[in-house]
């Protein structure tokens, strides 16, 4: 008898365990990354178009560092399946016009968002880069 309770306690235990954010699950999210074309000292949009081969990053919960990255497709489209509900964050770098007090030529472009069921489909706003 004794031994029939501790199985069905640690299968309680397992099966209440949340897991939090990360793959291992059913939902997706997917969204287009689009490319705004600059002059090079970034005053005038020259164009418009889609981020064609560039890479996009996803965090999972508040972890420093991405879980995961994909390249988007020829119309700038990306997708992350199979995850687990939670947090996340959606990113990407754009270029910037350095000044002098930033160097950087590069910032994080992103979008947070929630996964709220086990299948969820989510569908971000587009998320825009500078070039």
């Amino acid at each position: 008898m004794r031994r029939g309770m501790f199985w069905i306690v640690a299968c309680c235990a397992l099966l209440s365990c949340d897991p939090g954010p990360g793959e291992g699950g059913y939902a997706s999210v997917q969204g287009v990354l689009m490319v705004e074309d600059w002059n090079s000292t970034f005053t005038t949009v020259l164009s418009r178009y889609p981020a064609m081969d560039e890479r996009i990053y996803l965090v999972f919960g508040d972890d420093p560092v991405p879980g995961a990255d994909a390249r988007t497709s020829y119309d700038g489209r990306y997708r992350f399946g199979y995850l687990r509900t939670g947090k996340y964050r959606v990113y990407s770098y754009s270029d910037r016009f350095p000044t002098s007090g930033n160097t950087s030529n590069q910032e994080p472009v992103w979008i947070d968002f929630e996964l709220g069921s086990r299948r969820d489909q989510k569908t971000l706003d587009t998320l825009w880069i500078k070039k």
